[in-house]
């Protein structure tokens, strides 16, 4: 079976037949835009949340839209409620791991603020170590184990691009936030399971996630999103201002549509992987400055990129701090350039200028909170 067939009724790897997938953080962006997409396929699914099973199926009939399908498939959708702090995450085992499976780890806190530390490594150190041990009790012969991370767990080493391979230790200042090094611990704990020395685990490491790249549609506010909603918000109250935000000259960014990142994801979980690491990225990135040049075509401000040395003889004015003090959690990312190996196992479509303002202007017109 062709690893681009994407139509297949069962995954099947070593012999063994996988009729179910079970996702966990299934209302979230990735999560249930995954869920859609196997729903639309026949396949069966069992998803994992916090939130009520209403929210959930009301989210991925959401993503099915998104995606171009019809919603119904939501209706058929197995929810049961999931609780990272408990044993057995406070799931019907027997039900859920009844047969062979593909878990998905996906659920994560994800916030840039500071004082999330706790909450940070509750949910996704302790929590990612208790749902791969409850997988490990319970999932039957054959089935597979998927962590779905972040590439930029690599925090502040950056030079040349980063491997695919297990991270090793680094303390908590060697990231942007504490959410980067809480993915790194999760990635290091899950290289020292049994999963991982039996061949069956997979880590999925995400780039930034933007909407459906034929729409422009994106069911999320995070990264990009918070970013542009950070913007709008000052350009609709003073329009026509001048923002420099501090950049690197060549800042980039692995902007990944969440359609072809779907479709990675399920190649990767059914494919004889060699290598338990894998960077789900693209091979061209966006380069800041067309970021900041699509978002002065759409907003009233003229975001200009500036290197701290520019910064430095001529120091912020008022609103210029005030924009770049709300932006700073995200706006990290422009301060660097990111370099990723990855393989190529199923090209993903580069996002083009045409892509990139697709993204933004459907957020701006359709996404923003009014």
């Amino acid at each position: 079976m062709s690893n681009r067939d994407f139509t297949f009724r069962y995954l099947l790897w070593e012999g063994a037949v996988v009729r179910v997938h079970v996702i966990d953080g299934a209302n979230g962006f990735v999560a249930s835009h995954l869920i859609g997409t196997l729903l639309a396929r026949g396949e069966e699914v069992i998803a994992l949340a916090r939130a009520s099973a209403e929210v959930v199926r009301r989210r991925v009939e959401d993503a099915l839209r998104c995606l171009g399908f019809d919603e119904a498939p939501a209706g058929r959708l197995r929810v049961r409620g999931l609780a990272l702090d408990e044993p057995d995450l406070g799931l019907p085992v027997a039900e859920v791991f009844a047969e062979p499976c593909v878990y998905w780890h996906v659920a994560a806190l994800v916030t840039f603020f500071p004082r999330r530390e706790e909450e940070l490594l509750n949910v996704n150190v302790a929590g990612s170590a208790n749902a791969l041990s409850t997988y490990e009790r319970h999932a039957r012969p054959g089935s597979r184990y998927v962590h779905v991370g972040t590439a930029y767990q690599c925090g502040l080493d950056t030079e040349g691009p980063v491997p695919e391979d297990w991270p090793s230790q680094a303390p908590p200042d060697r990231f942007r936030n504490f959410y980067e090094y809480s993915k790194r611990q999760a990635e290091i704990a899950l290289a020292r399971s049994r999963s991982v020395r039996e061949g069956t685990a997979l880590v999925a490491r995400l780039g930034v996630m933007v909407g459906h790249s034929g729409t422009g549609r994106a069911l999320t506010d995070y990264g990009l999103y918070d970013f542009l909603r950070v913007i709008a918000f000052f350009a609709r109250r003073t329009p026509g201002e001048r923002v420099r935000l501090p950049c690197h000259p060549e800042a980039n960014l692995h902007l990944t549509p969440v359609d072809t990142t779907v479709s990675r994801l399920l190649a990767l979980a059914a494919a004889d992987q060699p290598r338990p690491v894998s960077h789900v990225v693209n091979g061209v990135t966006v380069p800041v400055r067309d970021l900041f040049g699509v978002i002065n075509a759409r907003l009233p401000i003229e975001l200009v990129p500036a290197t701290p040395e520019e910064i430095r003889d001529r120091p912020f004015g008022r609103f210029e701090a005030l924009v770049n003090m709300r932006a700073k959690y995200t706006a990290t990312y422009f301060r660097h350039r990111y370099d990723f190996a990855w393989r190529n196992a199923v090209a993903p479509p580069a996002v083009t200028p045409a892509v990139l303002d697709r993204l933004v202007s459907w957020y701006v017109r359709e996404g923003l909170p009014e």
